[in-house]
């Protein structure tokens, strides 16, 4: 609110007579501006402390960086599974289908990085080949595989959050994000 506006609140409430006793209510008017200013503001992070996180367990990237420490309600493995391991891992087990072009946008990343090339032809090159301008998208391709064959309760993000986090980060920090699924995909393979 501006100036003017309390200005012209301050006469208003000034001029009423609330009761018999005598109150300052200048400071309490200022001291309740001040609250309702900060109260608005500290609003949202009220919200933000009571709400429930989103994912709720420790398997998530923000839980596995934190070292797991705090009490888990439930004593199950986290899990990812390399690049490697999708590479050589029969075809009918791939939640997907094995001929899904990586820009494919209902199965895929939704981007053409990788013009042409299906999620295992980007895997082979990076696992078989040793391409490392594939070692990204190899991560990513095993991130997504992960999601969706191991669910969000073991491998701690949804296929949506993987394709997010891809499209978000693949142009702008590539190092940190094949870092990071890097640290997904490398935990206790459970298949």
């Amino acid at each position: 609110m501006s100036d003017e506006i309390y200005k012209r609140q301050d006469s208003v409430e000034n001029n009423e007579k609330t009761n018999l006793y005598s109150v300052d209510r200048g400071s309490a008017d200022l001291s309740r501006r001040k609250f309702s200013k900060t109260g608005l503001l500290a609003a949202p992070v009220i919200y933000t402390l009571a709400s429930k996180p989103a994912f709720g367990n420790h398997c998530t990237i923000s839980g596995h960086l934190s070292g797991n420490l705090s009490q888990q309600s439930n004593n199950h493995e986290c899990g990812g599974c390399a690049p490697a391991y999708w590479q050589g891992a029969p075809t009918t087990s791939w939640p997907i289908d094995v001929g899904t072009m990586f820009f494919d946008a209902t199965s895929g990343f939704g981007v053409d990085v990788y013009p042409g090339e299906t999620m295992m032809q980007v895997i082979q090159n990076w696992v078989v080949n040793g391409v490392a301008s594939y070692q990204l998208g190899a991560e990513a391709v095993a991130a997504l595989l992960n999601s969706f064959a191991l669910g969000q309760e073991i491998y701690g993000m949804t296929p949506q959050l993987v394709v997010q986090l891809f499209n978000d980060n693949y142009a702008f920090d590539p190092e940190g994000l094949k870092n990071t699924f890097q640290m997904m995909n490398e935990r206790n393979c459970p298949l």
